[in-house]
């Protein structure tokens, strides 16, 4: 699966396009960084890696939030969020099932998302970029998602290599897709839709010939 992480500016999303696009981005993200704690020697147990991909989906959505705040309005701004934590539930349930066995993870993932989101509403940015309490706080749920061995080490990872790196990642992906011409609702979409005159019904702007709309497929050979 291919989902474009930059667009021509030119182009017209809705929240929706942007949400599927920025999950997706927030997942290859989490798998990529999972692979870097375990070369680096890291113990992630079978039911550990869903834990750590929780809280790495947890902090990036919650840096979205503030990184969108001032590009988008606040009914925008909810709306891609809502899309975002459901498209990363349903990421979670279809690769946990998969791995782990049946199971209500959906939930599980929301309820967790909820509690981390009221959490982190308690942390700021400066410059436009998480503070230490703020990659902390991530740092320490990542500790307790992991084996007893690793929590003398494991929160200095995160706060000086991984959650900065994790950030700066998602922060392009960010500018690159809502730096668009214009972001319309999903019912504006539909109704340019319906509204749009087929390409075959258009008149002609060229004014030097007499256009009539006849099949070309006469002249295929």
């Amino acid at each position: 699966m291919r989902v474009k992480s930059k667009w021509h500016k030119s182009q017209v999303k809705t929240i929706e396009d942007i949400g599927g696009a920025m999950a997706f981005i927030c997942w290859r993200i989490t798998k990529n960084h999972l692979e870097d704690l375990i070369n680096e020697g890291f113990v992630i147990e079978k039911e550990q890696v869903f834990d750590v991909i929780t809280e790495y989906l947890c902090f990036l959505i919650q840096s979205i939030d503030r990184l969108v705040f001032k590009t988008l309005n606040s009914k925008q701004r909810q709306e891609l969020i809502n899309k975002l934590a459901k498209q990363s539930a349903f990421y979670y349930q279809e690769n946990k099932t998969e791995r782990i066995g049946e199971g209500n993870h959906w939930k599980s993932f929301i309820n967790t998302y909820n509690q981390r989101s009221q959490d982190y509403s308690d942390y700021e940015f400066i410059g436009n970029e998480p503070n230490y309490r703020f990659l902390r706080y991530f740092g320490e749920k990542i500790k307790l998602a992991m084996t007893d061995v690793d929590e003398k080490w494991i929160v200095q990872q995160m706060v000086e290599i991984q959650a900065p790196k994790a950030f700066k990642k998602i922060a392009q992906s960010v500018d690159d897709l809502v730096s668009v011409d214009k972001i319309i609702s999903k019912k504006q979409q539909s109704d340019n839709k319906a509204n749009k005159i087929p390409r075959s019904k258009r008149q002609s702007t060229r004014k030097d010939i007499n256009y009539t709309n006849k099949s070309s497929g006469d002249h295929l050979t």
